[in-house]
């Protein structure tokens, strides 16, 4: 609020009264401002505000009534209240009239110097009243949008936050159905970031997260939109963009990560993942959109530092089986297509098979065998590892009762479970087991959990209370891929493990000791051995490698040269025929050696077969749909999973080329999208034969 005077308006042809107005009216607070006309009254009202105006009635060239008239119709001045000034014989149809033209009172002349100054009082009021109102009302409608600003917006980035993120995501959506448009949502995370900001605190991290909000924002386009939802993940929304420029925008965000970022007296080489879906061909809802963009954000980051995914975009042929493969893994369970094998493991003084290990495989109706690392990460990305791992459970439990019940002398050998991280966030994740346990009545000695470095690192705390409960049931516990991982003597101490597993990749190494391997693995025994934990070296494949390991003390073995993972009853017919004795004579090392040879020729040779499988049906594509020699080449390379840039490098030509190329593939094959393309190459190849 100022203190600026209040200023009331007097409009009257006779100087007389004006000065009369002015000596009753005379107040500190109020700004007099005299017109002789009504003409003058006008102008003066034009570039000026007044809180109220004493009007002439009857005066020369325009009157009281039409100078009212005009004041009420203008936008600047209709509210301010007008008090006629008139003559005590004015008639009651004037006095009508005045009222009709906007009048709010009369005031009688001769004057009655305390009537008037008490309505003119009256009226100042009103209008201190209503100033006070637009005043709270500006304050409040300021305080309105800091508040609106702040539930909207990123304090530090001055970013759209999580938020506004969604509301403006239902909204494209809204726009696309509508208009029939695709539009692109790209998830964005920096890789490491973690490391700076726990390195070097959270001043310098912020820094850095506004420098990088800066370089995004410069990056994408005028109307895509980019918000920050939380730490350093960034969400973009494209509007009217195809998957082809959606992959655009993402090679030039992560091009401008090349140049380093200056915080004060570091530099900074960051990079980023990005996960990409496009609507409506990667989902028609926002929640199947985000999930789909988050998947492909978790390949970018498989892939490495600074990478981008698109949901199975087709970025190349094995993709777009990936994507088959999600949807049929959720059907897989329910129409039984799911079965356990089992991998002896033999302790090396004794030669007898002490445990195994049960693994899941999938007969697909079509593809036939699926291999668990092509399918067990999607399950992971999807979320369907909880289900497939308690159909693991259960059957292993349905297994070991059935083999009691038949009085198969397996009461002994424990069977080892993998378990994924996600089941330690699951709610009811070790009741559901326990069902299960008692429903076959399982003893707790006949099975064993394998985890890997990976769970504990999610939540150390609830993984440690968890895994001490599994511990208190009886179940055996083994850290599995030890090595691989952090491998933190912590774990060692901290979580409850019986036994650790020594991973493949050191197993290859033996005996000719790559990489230190041998140091590290009798380290691992030695220590094992010191805090009363056995070590189990699984991918055992050699003679050498088996003689190395048992010379320095390992106990337990897992490996392709006892048996690879059998069925129920080929696993009771090793176990029995190897009760006593299972290292023989029966394996030397040059059957071992040739076994293994051959088993590698065999994989080349399917991989080989898969790329010519893909070969021929890009041809017999190429001349069902008349491509050109040059539309093949690009073709082919869509397969391969190229992006634009890439394929004008490898060919080149011009991106814009490039473009137009594909622009002729899409239409002759009357789709609109490079995923439509790739599903045509896949059914192609299935008719060629199975992949």
């Amino acid at each position: 609020m100022n203190n600026e005077k209040i200023n009331i308006l007097l409009v009257d042809d006779h100087p007389e009264n004006l000065l009369t107005l002015e000596a009753i009216l005379e107040n500190e607070e109020y700004n007099l401002i005299k017109a002789n006309s009504g003409d003058e009254a006008l102008k003066y009202l034009l570039k000026n505000n007044v809180a109220l105006i004493l009007l002439d009635v009857q005066m020369p060239g325009i009157d009281g009534f039409t100078t009212a008239k005009i004041i009420k119709a203008r936008e600047k001045t209709k509210h301010v209240p007008i008090l006629f000034i008139t003559a005590n014989y004015l008639d009651a149809e004037h006095v009508f009239m005045g009222y009709s033209v906007g009048a709010i009172d009369y005031i009688l002349k001769p004057f009655d110097p305390m009537i008037l100054a008490s309505k003119v009082e009256r009226f100042v009021e009103i209008h201190k009243l209503k100033q006070q109102l637009e005043h709270q009302s500006e304050t409040l409608l300021q305080k309105n949008k800091v508040i609106e600003h702040m539930a909207y917006y990123d304090s530090l980035t001055e970013l759209p936050n999580r938020r506004k993120f969604y509301d403006t995501l239902v909204n494209q959506f809204s726009d696309a159905k509508t208009g029939l448009q695709p539009f692109g949502v790209m998830l964005l995370n920096l890789d490491r970031f973690k490391q700076i900001n726990d390195t070097l605190g959270h001043m310098i991290a912020d820094n850095l997260l506004l420098e990088v909000s800066k370089r995004i924002s410069t990056s994408v386009r005028q109307h895509d939109f980019v918000a920050r939802v939380g730490g350093d993940e960034f969400y973009f929304i494209l509007p009217d963009t195809n998957r082809e420029i959606s992959v655009e925008v993402a090679e030039e965000i992560l091009d401008s990560f090349k140049a380093p970022f200056i915080i004060g007296q570091y530099e900074f080489y960051v990079s980023a993942s990005i996960g990409l879906a496009v609507f409506p061909f990667d989902g028609e809802d926002s929640t199947t959109l985000i999930k789909k963009a988050d998947a492909a954000l978790y390949r970018a980051k498989e892939q490495g530092q600074n990478k981008y995914n698109v949901y199975h975009s087709g970025m190349n042929i094995h993709s777009y089986r990936s994507f088959l493969i999600q949807n049929d893994l959720r059907k897989a369970i329910e129409r039984d297509e799911f079965y356990l094998v089992y991998q002896p493991r033999v302790n090396l003084l004794t030669g007898d098979v002490t445990s195994a290990e049960a693994l899941i495989r999938w007969n697909h109706p079509v593809w036939g065998a699926i291999k668990p690392e092509e399918f067990i990460p999607i399950a992971e990305e999807t979320g369907l590892i909880i289900d497939i791992d308690q159909w693991v459970f259960e059957n292993v439990c349905k297994q070991i009762n059935q083999w009691k019940e038949n009085e198969l002398s397996l009461q002994n050998i424990r069977i080892a479970i993998n378990l994924s991280a996600q089941h330690f966030i699951e709610k009811d994740f070790l009741a559901n087991f326990i069902n299960i346990f008692n429903k076959y009545k399982i003893d707790s000695n006949n099975i064993e959990f394998e985890i890997t470095e990976l769970v504990i690192l999610r939540n150390e705390e609830a993984v440690q209370q968890t895994l001490q409960s599994i511990k208190e049931l009886g179940i055996k516990l083994s850290l599995d891929d030890f090595g691989t991982g952090y491998s933190s003597l912590t774990y060692l101490r901290n979580f409850p493990f019986d036994s650790i597993k020594i991973d493949k990749s050191f197993i290859d190494d033996l005996p000719i000791n790559l990489n230190n391997s041998k140091e590290i693995i009798e380290s691992v025994i030695f220590l094992a051995n010191k805090i009363n934990m056995s070590v189990i070296a699984e991918g055992v494949e050699t003679i050498q490698q088996l003689d190395h390991l048992k010379t320095i003390g390992c106990e337990e073995v897992q490996g392709y040269i006892f048996s690879p993972p059998v069925q129920s009853d080929q696993f009771i017919q090793y176990v029995k025929s190897n009760e006593r004795q299972v290292i023989t004579n029966r394996l030397n090392e040059s059957s071992v050696i040739v076994m293994f040879e051959s088993t590698e020729r065999i994989t080349k040779k399917e991989d080989q077969l898969n790329s010519d499988v893909i070969q021929l049906a890009i041809q017999q594509l190429k001349n069902s749909y008349s491509l050109s020699n040059r539309e093949q080449d690009v073709f082919r390379l869509i397969v391969e999973g190229l992006s634009n840039k890439e394929i004008s490098e490898r060919l080149f030509i011009s991106e814009h080329t490039v473009k137009n190329h594909i622009t002729n593939i899409l239409h002759k094959f009357g789709v609109s999208d490079r995923v439509q393309v790739i599903s045509k190459v896949y059914e192609a190849c299935i008719k060629v034969e199975k992949i």
